[in-house]
């Protein structure tokens, strides 16, 4: 029988690595790009539907469910798209190494899911209470 004569590849979980912050905020920043398109998708089927349905208004549709999880998704997806963006700028403006140390820590990071986390519960009050 054949033996293969290196070691064979070893399977890594990826589960089991630690990634730090900033690759998390790297992947959830190419995530809400993706989740931008959607829902830019959504928004021109939904303009679609208005111009060519006359029995559908928008201020029949205006509080229904798919609409304002639209809304949701969308204003949170930006928010976060938009500022870890803008630290992605920053970090590749500011090349010197203290401010790139400083804008790469984690408490930097950290600060940034703080800010989201308030940004998007206002979002999700201003869209589904008022």
């Amino acid at each position: 029988m054949y033996q293969h004569p290196g070691k064979r590849p070893v399977f890594i979980s990826l589960i089991k690595i630690r990634f730090p912050v900033n690759a998390w905020l790297s992947a959830g920043h190419r995530i809400s790009g993706v989740m931008l398109f959607i829902a830019l998708l959504g928004y021109l089927s939904l303009i679609n539907l208005l111009l060519l349905n006359d029995s559908v208004t928008l201020d029949s549709i205006r509080t229904h469910w798919i609409l304002l999880s639209l809304h949701t998704g969308f204003w949170i997806a930006m928010s976060f798209h938009w500022l870890t963006g803008l630290r992605h700028l920053m970090a590749e403006h500011f090349t010197a190494e203290k401010h790139y140390q400083r804008i790469n820590s984690p408490q930097v990071s950290q600060l940034l899911l703080i800010s989201w986390a308030f940004l998007s519960s206002a979002i999700f009050y201003q869209v589904w209470w008022l």
